[in-house]
């Protein structure tokens, strides 16, 4: 059945969320595990990923687990391999009877405690390893193996992370390592969930109050506080809920987790939709609320609803021209979806400048914050707009320049607007030596002619 609704992916991390639990909610959905295969083998690393059915206080759900291979055959094998559990009836809390195995080839084995603790089994084992670690050059270069869009948003990712352990650690980019095990499992696992998202279809995610769970995590550097620093880090701006005399002392959300928040989640906020499928990604603690993240892939009710969002603003008159490029840059990191500066006559006649920010509801405050410490304003002023959004896909034509992706947006049911991606375009522009205004005509061309391309825009 056609449906010109957007395919949505609804989360619900009432047990915290990890990247194992992630990619094994996407499974449960329907995610073709042969396609994501494909996907990772492109990364060109050697590891094992087990997938099983497991049960969780009774609800059954999908567990994912990486792990490096050892032993003199370890090189054997180049593919990736599941183990297939079919427990509907068990009362298993980690796995069961495993129908047939698989493996995936090179190798690269580095952990760093911190990306998968939460999701690590009772004993802490991932607490206990170490290493030389894996430098944040070698896990971009094996992102580059990575096809497109997922190579820029997983490296998007691993940066956000390194810059966060950095952060914590009160040292540089370039001298944050991971160690062991947890580099790949994190790699596999960011990599897995954007490639999955979009192997799904998924248009838009949303999420609701994530539980960080409480207590205190072993890691590399010693005894942490839930959530762990570098997670604290990256789920700034995000809803959370955190209770200190819950029941649950444990470590529900890992930095992957965290980075699956915050770089693939739309927003934070309440939706109507119509469900197709509800599915269960296993975590590895044994909680009394199961440790299973759920999710709800669907249609939105309304393509066309409205999206409620925030606008700040500021006049300023007194502020040195060149820290507006500056503070427009941290804006940005700091979650706004826009921001813009128009010329205004303030009082006294004297020229000013108006600061507006758009951005999600649940990043207002650290947008006025940004704006209060970056700027030279001494007030804010917030309203609450309805932006109706098109809904976006991209596509890649060929050109003789090379290809390139062009964004098509739909309103509707109906496509209004094709536009290629000026990124994609500066590129063959700079490799081909031909003129950017030359390239982007030839790519509308392409994209008009282009197969995927409905009839009426040809």
């Amino acid at each position: 059945m056609e449906c010109t609704h957007g395919r949505v992916l609804y989360l619900d991390p009432f047990s915290g969320i990890a990247g194992d639990m992630f990619l094994g909610l996407l499974l449960d959905l329907g995610l073709d595990d042969e396609a994501l295969v494909a996907e990772l083998e492109r990364l060109g690393v050697r590891f094992d990923l087990a997938v099983s059915q497991v049960t969780k206080n009774g609800i059954a759900a999908i567990s994912t687990k990486i792990t490096l291979p050892s032993g003199p055959d370890s090189d054997e094998d180049e593919h990736v391999h599941y183990d297939d559990c079919c427990c509907d009836n068990c009362s298993c809390d980690e796995g069961h009877d495993p129908g047939h195995v698989h493996q995936h080839g090179h190798s690269h084995d580095h952990e760093h405690p911190e990306v998968d603790d939460a999701s690590s089994e009772e004993d802490d084992e991932e607490s206990q390893l170490h290493g030389h670690g894996m430098a944040l050059d070698e896990i971009l270069a094996i992102l580059d193996r990575a096809s497109e869009p997922t190579r820029s948003k997983a490296k998007d990712m691993f940066l956000a992370l390194i810059e966060a352990e950095a952060q914590v650690h009160g040292t540089t980019v370039d001298s944050v390592h991971l160690h062991e095990a947890g580099a790949i499992d994190a790699v596999v696992e960011i990599v897995g969930a954007v490639k999955g998202l979009e192997l799904l279809g998924v248009q838009h995610v949303t999420c609701g109050l994530v539980n960080t769970g409480t207590g205190f995590a072993k890691m590399a550097h010693g005894t942490y506080p839930v959530p762990a620093p570098a997670t604290a880090e990256l789920l700034k701006g995000i809803p959370i809920h955190m209770n200190s005399f819950t029941e649950t002392r444990k470590e529900l959300v890992t930095p992957t987790g965290a980075l699956i928040l915050s770089h693939l989640v739309d927003d934070f906020a309440p939706i109507s939709m119509t469900v197709e499928r509800v599915g269960y990604g296993a975590g590895r603690r044994n909680t009394i609320v199961p440790n299973v993240l759920r999710g709800f892939l669907g249609y939105s009710a309304s393509a066309e609803a409205p999206r409620r969002l925030v606008l700040l603003e500021s006049n300023i008159d007194d502020m040195n021209p060149e820290l507006f490029g500056n503070l427009l840059d941290v804006l940005y990191q700091n979650g706004a979806l826009d921001v813009f500066f128009t010329s205004i006559q303030m009082k006294k006649n004297r020229p000013g400048t108006r600061v507006s920010v758009l951005g999600e509801l649940h990043f207002k405050d650290v947008l006025v914050q940004t704006l209060m410490k970056e700027s030279t304003t001494l007030g804010v002023r917030a309203t609450y707009p309805e932006r109706y959004e098109a809904e976006r896909r991209f596509v890649d034509v060929e050109t003789r320049f090379g290809p390139a992706r062009i964004k098509v947006g739909t309103y509707r049911g109906e496509t209004v607007t094709i536009s290629p991606e000026y990124e994609s375009c500066r590129q063959l522009s700079a490799q081909s030596g031909v003129p950017l205004k030359e390239v982007y005509t030839v790519a509308l061309e392409a994209a008009r002619t282009h197969s995927e391309m409905p009839q009426e825009n040809r």
